[in-house]
């Protein structure tokens, strides 16, 4: 059980690390795009293993490496970085498949601008 609360700290740090490199933000906003958009959600784990991959080959992290240690000697393992951003897209798809939902519930449910009606004049 403490194995797997550390576990899910240093994930969470290295979230909060890809976040503060940008990269996990776009990451994050690319999969609430797909989400929204109501693309198929195998889509995810490719979007995922791309960027994944992509970070680590194509961006060194050392300019924050000073933050969270443990965070970034994890990030040298390309298999950790797949699962971060598995992590991110996934939480952005959900985010963007929600909010599509939620935003037309409230389109619906908002009335429509029309004139009240004319009560007819008594004579």
């Amino acid at each position: 059980m403490v194995k797997l609360i550390k576990f899910l700290a240093l994930v969470s740090q290295a979230i909060f690390l890809q976040f503060l490199h940008v990269v996990g933000l776009v990451a994050f906003l690319a999969a609430g795009a797909l989400g929204w958009y109501r693309k198929p959600s195998w889509l995810v784990p490719i979007l995922a293993v791309a960027l994944g991959v992509a970070v680590d080959k194509f961006f060194p992290g050392s300019d924050l490496a000073g933050l969270l240690e443990k965070a970034h000697k994890a990030e040298e393992r390309g298999g950790f970085m797949i699962l971060v951003y598995f992590v991110i897209c996934a939480v952005g798809y959900v985010a963007g498949a929600y909010g599509r939902v939620n935003f037309s519930k409230d389109a619906q449910a908002l009335p429509d601008a029309k004139p009240a009606p004319r009560q007819p004049k008594k004579k």
